[in-house]
């Protein structure tokens, strides 16, 4: 018997956020709480950091990972990487936190305010409403996304450029990058080693262009809708449309974690520890070649692998919606499969071991089938026709019945007056027939006959039981 248990919508309970796939409302309640949560812990796992924090040790041996960051972007970092003010991680903090709750309350607003489906609102929320096969508004929502992003990016840029400047590893302290590089060639030579950058003009003015095109792409989405070549070859429907946000995710998580683990600019030494090396074999991870002590890992080697594994997660979640986008689903093929074990009279169980039987013969239970002499088929003249019901001996016992020591099944044949058939005639005798009944070897005879009267002509009757 196999439990299954799916929602009306036609996904599992465990596939999340499938369940709001046709309510537009809903699925953004279920994306701003997740923000929520999302700010929730990164406040409140910051200000838990700056509790057990330790000036006196590296950050790196004190297992944190969000305050490395925030002293990468130079927030309280003074010369040679000493923390010399610890009211900027709290303040960012509580920042997050607040951010959380406004994000919590917009998702409770929607929730209570508004219906789960905006095509059932009006005024200015019904714009907000999304069909998965609508391919201009997909693009619309796309291009805000990444304005989002390239906003992110341009932060980056202003906290490099005029808000405090950022954690140079090269000089071991923070300063104002005022020249970013902007020539074209110098940044795209670093197509072929994306990971070597080694200075903080050319980290910034990366940021910059990768802001500019984030704009202008989420620009272009907004006004121009998708072109009919694009809605030809790409696909729009809810798994198409997270298959392709999945990857996206898994790209930035691989290069987030390869950054992490090689370089020591965008990552400095003195906050994430020893760059580390990468062992290819069956389940790639990065480890430190310095690491003296087991199970002393440094922050980098924390964050290096779990950028890795979560990325690579991540990739496989892309692969498995777009084979669903595309229209092939494992559930129905193994359903397919299973019904076809079922058909050909197999157990319905996956893992079971086909058991042949083959009946042996055993010298303590012996079988041998009920033996009789019938009487001639061929109808003679004074001959009458008897039809006999079998009937089952009873016995208190099956051990041993007519000498036979064990005995599996024994019937035996009464002769009851049940006329079947007479031939016309005038009134003869029923011929007697002896009828030899038995089971495992014939010791028991049985003989019976009766006589009947003659009938005028050929009749049929029902078979009446008459008692013995």
């Amino acid at each position: 018997m196999n439990a299954t248990m799916t929602h009306p919508s036609g996904y599992p309970w465990w596939a999340g956020n499938a369940r709001f796939v046709d309510l537009s409302n809903t699925f953004i309640v279920a994306h701003v709480a997740q923000a929520a949560l999302i700010m929730a812990w990164a406040g409140g796992f910051t200000l838990f950091e700056v509790a057990k924090f330790s000036p006196d040790l590296p950050m790196y041996e004190q297992g944190l990972i969000l305050l490395p960051h925030l002293a990468t972007l130079g927030w309280g970092v003074g010369a040679a990487g000493q923390i010399v003010d610890t009211f900027p991680f709290v303040a960012i903090g509580f920042i997050h936190l607040v951010a959380a709750g406004v994000l919590a309350w917009g998702a409770y607003f929607h929730q209570t305010k508004l219906p789960p489906n905006l095509d059932m609102e009006f005024g200015k929320a019904a714009k907000f409403h999304f069909a998965w096969d609508d391919a201009k508004t997909l693009g619309i929502i796309l291009g805000h996304h990444l304005l989002v992003l390239g906003l992110g990016a341009l932060l980056l840029v202003a906290k490099a450029m005029v808000l405090g400047g950022l954690y140079d590893a090269t000089i071991n302290q923070v300063r104002l990058v005022s020249q970013p590089t902007l020539d074209f060639a110098t940044l795209f030579d670093y197509r072929t080693h994306l990971f070597d950058v080694n200075n903080l003009e050319d980290l910034v003015g990366g940021h910059l262009y990768v802001a500019a095109l984030l704009i202008l792409g989420g620009i272009w989405h907004i006004l121009v809708p998708p072109f009919s070549w694009v809605k030809a070859r790409f696909l729009f429907n809810a798994d198409g449309i997270l298959s392709y946000s999945l990857f996206g995710i898994a790209l930035a998580g691989f290069a987030a974690s390869y950054y992490c683990g090689f370089n020591g600019l965008a990552y400095p030494e003195v906050f994430y520890g020893p760059t580390l090396q990468l062992k290819s074999a069956f389940t790639p991870f990065y480890f430190d070649p310095t690491q003296t002590e087991p199970w002393a890992y440094s922050s980098r080697v924390w964050l290096a692998n779990a950028h890795f594994y979560l990325a690579f997660f991540f990739l496989q979640g892309s692969l498995w919606h777009f084979q669903r986008a595309m229209g092939f689903d494992w559930a129905k093929l193994f359903q397919a499969w299973q019904q076809g074990r079922q058909e050909a009279g197999l157990s319905q169980f996956v893992y079971q071991t086909v058991v042949e039987i083959h009946p042996q013969a055993t010298p303590e239970v012996c079988y041998e089938p009920a033996f009789a002499t019938p009487a001639p088929l061929a109808p003679k003249r004074n001959q009458n026709y008897i039809y006999q019901s079998p009937q089952k001996v009873p016995s208190s016992s099956l051990i041993a019945l007519n000498g036979v020591r064990n005995t599996l099944y024994q019937v035996a044949y009464h002769l009851n007056s049940n006329l079947f058939y007479e031939v016309p005639n005038t009134a003869s005798p029923f011929q007697k027939t002896p009828l030899q009944v038995g089971y495992g070897s014939p010791k028991a005879r049985i003989n019976h006959g009766e006589r009947f009267r003659a009938l005028p002509s050929i009749v049929y009757e029902l078979s009446k039981a008459r008692a013995n």
